[in-house]
Formats: structure tokens, sequence, C-alpha cells
């Protein structure tokens, strides 16, 4: 049977860390704390629960959940503010692009990761393009805060767009929708976006996949074909952008949301010159591109793996040795599907 002191042991643990983080503030902002009762209130609510935070990882996980959220919709708030100041100073096209550092700057901190661009000059080698980038998770929107170039869109699905706060931003800053279920749509919508973006020297941004593949191992779902019938239409190169798979910082199934390094590659612009748009060469095209990004996240993985593994080794980090297990037991198990998979040519 437990004793007392245990059963009142995780009460003391609860409370030890903000009574001793006020105890090491300043007789000043103590004084002005006090004076206060309901701002003491609420931070002696919330100190608890950050602290435990950082040995609890289901709570750091909805802590940092949650923090993205409200981030998310707060930087969506500040970019419909912008929205009409940028477009009559002749900024418009770049309000995305302001919204994505704001939003990877303010937020990334705060749940304690960090991002390194590795081939950035090659944003710089095609300008205006059609960025090609994977699709893990929500998260991703914080890559592409940290890679995103001026002069961008994005397109999206047109559930998104009456999504609270964000599809109403996302309408106001040019945003790309795109009705999946109907392919007559989405053809007019290409021709429209193609002959909009050599007018008017943009790059769109697009996930391929067309979903997230939410992949505990470095892998990417087969690649829907509109990115690559947009580049043809409007003869810009590729540029495929990759992110590393981050299940070591974020995985939702495991309630993880870690500290963390994220690295996103981005790769040699793809030109797209000699393509036409018949089947046959989108899907050659498509398959080209998503080769490249398959290997490339795969090297990316293999470097991560080495990391954790001496990670582990050396007793740091518990969630990232489980997600360093997970996508050694995910890799035997599907490399074969992931490396092999290919892109059927669309029906004519």
């Amino acid at each position: 049977m437990p004793s007392p002191l245990s059963r009142w042991l995780p009460v003391i643990a609860f409370w030890t860390f903000p009574l001793l983080a006020m105890l090491s503030l300043s007789p000043s902002l103590r004084t002005f704390l006090l004076s206060r009762p309901s701002l003491t209130y609420a931070l002696a609510s919330v100190l608890p629960t950050i602290m435990l935070s950082r040995f609890v990882a289901p709570i750091r996980y909805y802590l940092r959940l949650t923090t993205f959220l409200v981030g998310l919709a707060a930087n969506a708030m500040f970019g419909a503010i912008m929205a009409l100041p940028m477009s009559l100073v002749g900024k418009g096209k770049d309000n995305q692009w302001l919204v994505a550092r704001s939003f990877v700057n303010t937020v990334a901190p705060l749940v304690g990761v960090k991002f390194r661009v590795e081939g950035r000059e090659h944003l710089d080698k095609a300008n205006p393009a059609v960025l090609v980038g994977n699709h893990q998770t929500m998260v991703d929107i914080l890559y592409m805060g940290a890679v995103f170039p001026k002069g961008t869109s994005v397109m999206a699905k047109r559930e998104l767009q009456w999504t609270p706060i964000l599809g109403q931003w996302m309408t106001l800053s040019k945003a790309v929708f795109v009705n999946r279920a109907k392919r007559e749509d989405a053809v007019k919508v290409f021709a429209k976006v193609a002959a909009k973006m050599k007018k008017n020297s943009l790059s769109l941004w697009i996930f391929a996949e067309g979903t997230r593949s939410a992949s505990p191992t470095p892998s990417l779902l087969p690649f829907k074909k509109g990115a690559f019938h947009l580049a043809v239409q409007a003869g810009l190169p590729v540029v495929p952008i990759v992110c590393e798979n981050y299940a070591h910082v974020y995985h939702a199934k495991a309630k993880r949301f870690n500290d963390g390094e994220i690295v996103v590659r981005v790769l040699e612009p793809i030109p797209t010159g000699g393509y036409t748009s018949s089947s046959a060469d989108i899907a050659r095209l498509t398959e080209l591109t998503r080769d490249r990004m398959l290997e490339a996240i795969e090297d990316l993985g293999r470097k991560r793996q080495e990391q954790l593994r001496l990670a582990g080794g050396q007793g740091h980090g518990e969630g990232e040795r489980e997600a360093l297990l997970a996508g050694q037991a995910g890799r035997a198990s599907t490399s074969g599907e992931t490396a092999s998979a290919r892109i059927e040519a669309p029906s004519e």
C-alpha cells in the first residue's frame, strides 16, 4: 500500500518549481506580481504546466501544439491586416513571404524547433519557379517559413479557403485554391495561374503529394501531376525542396513535440524546356522530380539516424531514440515499396 508521502510527492513536486521560480525573481518584479493578484493567479496556474512539460512528454506535446495553433492564428490575422497596405505599395505578392517569416521567427523558438537550410542559393538560380515540397504534417508550415522566398504564393486544396482566419488570410494574399475533386476545374485554374505567373514573375509552392504522409520514416507518397502540368505550361523550372523526416521532433500518434533541429534541403532546379504537356512527358518529369526528392530525404534520414544513434548511446533524448527505433523498423518493412513507387501516366 502506498505511503502518505508517495501520494503527496507529485503535488509537492508540481508546486515546487513555480515557487522556486517566484523566489528567484528580482524583488521589484516579485512586488509587481504580488500587487496584481489576477496576474499572479494566472501565472500560478500556468507555471506548473510549463515546468512539468519539460519532463512529461504528453504535457509538452499539448502545450506546444496549442502554442503552434495560437501562433498560426495570430500570424494569419497579421497577414490579413497587412494584405491591403502591402497591395497599395506594390508589395502584395510578398505578403505570404512576410507571414511565413513572421511565423517561423515567432513560433519556432517557442516550440523549441530550429531549422538549417541547405542549398538556399538554388532559389536564386530559378526565380520565378514552381516549388515542390514534401508534405508530412501541419508542422510543415514552419519549414516553409524557413525557406519561403519572396514573390511566392501557395496552392492549396479548396477546403482550406473556409478555415477560420487562415482561409481568410490565404484568400486576401492571393493563394491559389484548387478543387481536387473536379479535374476540369483544376486544369482551368492551372492555365490561368500559368499566365499570371509569367506576367507577374510569381513563384508557386505546391505539395505534390497532395496530402500529409505522417510517416515516421523518410518516405514520399506518390506525386500528383498538377505541379508539373503547371510548370510546363508556364515554361518555368521545378525547384524540389525536401524537409527531412522530423518524427524525432514531432509525431502526433506518439504525442511527441521535442526540441530539435530540422534540416531543409533545396535541390538543383529542373528545367522544363524540353517537356511538353503530353502524358508521357509529364509522367517523366514527375518521376524525375520524385526520384531526386526521395534520394535526398533518404540521405537526410541516414544522417539523422546516425546522429540519433550516437545521441542514444550517450543517454540523450528518450523520444528521439523511440523515433530512431521506429524509423529502423519502418525502413526495413517499407523501403522496397518506397524506393520502387512510380507515377502512373494519367489517362487521356
